[in-house]
């Protein structure tokens, strides 16, 4: 009972916030332009249908599935993002300039249209190939130049389709990985479908995973059966030894505990490994970095943040994360790398950041 009443305040939460930038937003076009009348009603009129389009089509994707239908409703979503992030510095810029209230409106209307479309054409872009190089010294010489792929935030559904997933595997295997992790967020709905395209990732040593938040929401036994049915190995609070000479770990995302599951216990999962080895650490947050440097983890691979996306999800992934929330940075002798991931969840869009997928290769010291 408490946690459908947690549910019913969440989406009463953010139905209203929602709504609120949907009223902020009409009131500055309005007002900024001295609109009144027709014109008036005429923007009452797409901020309305707008907001409704998102939330239908969210409700709708529970029934069916229409491509056109989400990629406009979740599109409407991004367009409002930042067409209210580009009227709040316009109105911060007003405050110190009033007399410029109109051609402001107008230059923040033509931005946020440009910002947008760019934003849509950004994320439709070529996923780009990032190659970085770690070294270890506890890398066996046999092992140089051994070759990870990491994928993140993939969020598999209605808009990242089958025909999607198949460029992403044919560009992971030309990069002929030794080894494949997928650090959470792997899907957002029920898509056992998808099990065939998975299966044929190529790698020498397997392909693993760990839980994101997402994999949550639309039941974990949904992505326990995807997995499981694509030959990926799902490490929960565990470890696995890859040929003798790297100890892979992977911990739970911190949602699971909310959905009745275990949470993230690094201790659990560093149980059976031998830290003389490199120690990578699978973890969906970019978080607690030195604190899993001191129990022995070498290098941590997460993701989540996707670098903000779209504005102002990147100012608020900043506060949260710090300079983690994207790149690659080094404490002591441990690194950890946040990918922007792999695929865009909800707006199909990017503004400053780009899909990725990296390729990681070690090297001895």
């Amino acid at each position: 009972m408490n946690k459908i009443i947690g549910i019913i305040i969440f989406i009463v939460i953010a139905l209203g916030i929602y709504f609120l930038f949907h009223y902020y937003v009409y009131m500055r076009i309005t007002k900024g332009l001295e609109l009144a009348g027709t014109w008036r009603n005429i923007v009452l009129a797409i901020i309305i249908i707008g907001g409704l389009s998102f939330i239908l089509v969210q409700i709708a994707g529970r029934f069916t599935s229409i491509w056109i239908l989400s990629f406009i409703g979740s599109v409407w979503l991004g367009i409002l993002a930042i067409t209210f992030s580009i009227f709040i510095l316009k109105d911060l810029l007003c405050l110190i300039f009033p007399q410029i209230v109109r051609t402001a409106t107008i230059a923040g209307i033509g931005l946020a249209v440009v910002l947008s479309l760019f934003s849509i054409y950004n994320a439709a872009r070529e996923i780009k190939i990032k190659t970085i190089e770690i070294s270890s010294s506890k890398l066996s010489h046999e092992f140089d130049g051994f070759k990870i792929v990491q994928l993140s935030d993939l969020h598999l559904g209605i808009l990242n389709d089958a025909k999607w997933l198949e460029k992403i595997v044919d560009a992971t295997n030309k990069l002929a990985p030794d080894l494949i992790v997928i650090t959470g967020d792997l899907m957002d709905e029920d898509i056992g479908s998808f099990s065939d395209i998975l299966k044929q990732f190529e790698s020498k040593y397997g392909v693993y995973a760990i839980t994101g938040n997402h994999e949550y929401f639309p039941g974990i036994r949904k992505f326990n059966k995807l997995t499981r049915n694509s030959g990926i190995i799902v490490l929960n609070n565990s470890s696995a030894t890859i040929a003798d000479a790297i100890e892979l770990i992977g911990i739970n995302d911190p949602e699971a505990k909310r959905f009745g599951h275990n949470p993230p216990n690094i201790d659990k999962a560093l149980e059976n490994c031998d830290t003389t080895k490199p120690v990578i650490l699978l973890f969906h947050r970019p978080t607690h970095f030195k604190e899993f440097v001191q129990k022995g983890v070498d290098i941590q691979l997460s993701g989540h943040t996707h670098f903000g996306q779209i504005t102002p999800m990147g100012i608020i992934v900043f506060i949260i994360y710090g300079k983690y929330a994207y790149g690659l940075h080094k404490f002591k002798n441990s690194y950890i790398y946040t990918t922007s991931g792999t695929g865009t969840w909800g707006p199909p869009m990017r503004l400053f950041s780009r899909s990725e997928i990296v390729k990681f290769v070690l090297k001895c010291e």
